[in-house]
Order: structure tokens, then C-alpha cells, then sequence
């Protein structure tokens, strides 16, 4: 027997997130503030990633600069836009090609460390992310980065 989250009315839909990277989108879209309804599922079965997390909001639009901060981290996750619990736009969330005021940069040397810097994104041959510092041009594997500042 297949559980779910409830259905919602109007709202969106962000399914196939990595799992554990739900709560970065959380924070992102303040979701932990909201007085919107909002549906977690953490850790559910996925045929194709084994385990996946799912973020439903009831009555809540999204903007483009909210899809490309929750993109950095749930690339390849779908959105879906819910209308009179019928879905009429379905995307696959793609990595930006900047990331703005989200990624504190390691470099402690680097200008920009006390605040959140810019970064340009790219993935490489291997299918790792990468990200390189506006300020002092340093890439960084964005997996083995700690520092966000989500706020």
C-alpha cells in the first residue's frame, strides 16, 4: 500500500528532493513562519533515488529568485503548480548558473566571507557541482560545503 501527503487545492509541489535537503528549502522559502499549510515528507521511498524528501504548500506562488535559491539544492527535483488539484505547470528544477546570497564562502581570506557572496555554478564531467567565488575566484565542491546562510 503507497502512503502520500495530502492532496492540496492550490499551491505547489516540490517532489524528488535529495533526500535531508528538504529543510534547506524550508528555510529558503521561510516556510517554518508561514501561516500557509504546508506538507513535509521526509525520507520517503523512491524508485529512483531509494529515498527522496517532498515539500506540498497549500495557497503559496513561488518566484523565480525562490526556484533558483531551492534550486542549488534540489537540482533535477520537480515543481509542480496545483490548481483546483489539477497540476498545469510541471518543471524540472535545474542548478542556476548563479547562486546569489546563499553560499558563505570558505576561503577565509576572501572579502566576502562575513556575508553572502556570489557564485557561479557549473558541473563537471563527473556529474559534481561546482562552485567558484565572484570575489576570490576560488571553486569550491558545493556537496562538501557547510555554510549557508538561509535567513
Amino acid at each position: 500500500m503507497e502512503k502520500h501527503i495530502g492532496y492540496i487545492e492550490n499551491g505547489i509541489n516540490i517532489d524528488h528532493i535529495p533526500q535531508g535537503n528538504a529543510w534547506y528549502i524550508i528555510k529558503i522559502l521561510k516556510l517554518d513562519k508561514s501561516s500557509s499549510q504546508v506538507g513535509i515528507g521526509l525520507n520517503l521511498p523512491s524508485k529512483k533515488f531509494g529515498k527522496k524528501d517532498l515539500i506540498k504548500i497549500e495557497n503559496h506562488s513561488i518566484s523565480q529568485n525562490e526556484i533558483d535559491s531551492i534550486s542549488t539544492f534540489c537540482m533535477g527535483s520537480t515543481l509542480s503548480v496545483i490548481k483546483d488539484f489539477k497540476v498545469i505547470e510541471k518543471k524540472t528544477l535545474e542548478l542556476p548558473k548563479k547562486i546569489n546570497n546563499i553560499i558563505i564562502c570558505p576561503n577565509i581570506r576572501c572579502v566576502s566571507r562575513l556575508y553572502k557572496s556570489q557564485f557561479n555554478s557549473s558541473i563537471n564531467h563527473n556529474h559534481k557541482i561546482y562552485v567558484k567565488c565572484y570575489y576570490c575566484e576560488q571553486s569550491f565542491l558545493l556537496n562538501e560545503l557547510s555554510e549557508y546562510k538561509l535567513d
